[in-house]
């Protein structure tokens, strides 16, 4: 399996461990190549919008990456339309530490320029850009 693939298998594991956090009527998983949301929630008839990205070097280094561009387009925190943020910092002992952010706040730490680097070209490529925040600082919005 390559890169790619274990990546986006590792995706869908953490989308389905997302809904054991989430109180719901029904939910729905996007489909393809869906760069806006990964899970729909409908509770109460009200539809909420989630991204479900995981760091795998998070327990390494102590960082979480928000990706913003992509190949010269917008792409994560700039292409989502959810309303939450989830993240999943995966420690060394396989064990992680999950973030519920409201994607409010995620643009105002941006905007605020509150992350620790913003580096262009990196990942696969080096066609990536990203916002590299430290795990310390995003503490208000772990989830238990």
């Amino acid at each position: 399996m390559n890169k790619f693939n274990n990546c986006l298998t590792q995706g869908k594991k953490y989308e389905v461990e997302t809904l054991k956090y989430i109180d719901y009527d029904s939910y729905g998983f996007s489909q393809g190549k869906c760069k806006e949301w990964d899970i729909e929630i409908v509770k109460d008839n009200v539809k909420t919008y989630y991204e479900v990205k995981s760091e795998s070097n998070a327990g390494k280094y102590g960082n979480i990456a928000i990706e913003y561009e992509c190949n010269g387009k917008s792409s994560g925190v700039t292409a989502t339309i959810c309303n939450i943020w989830v993240h999943y910092a995966i420690m060394n002992d396989g064990s992680y530490i999950v973030y519920f952010i409201p994607i409010a706040d995620l643009k105002n730490l941006i905007s605020e320029k509150k992350y620790h680097r913003n580096i262009v070209g990196c990942g696969d490529g080096k066609r990536s850009s990203i916002y590299l925040f430290r795990m310390k600082d995003l503490v208000k919005w772990i989830k238990s």
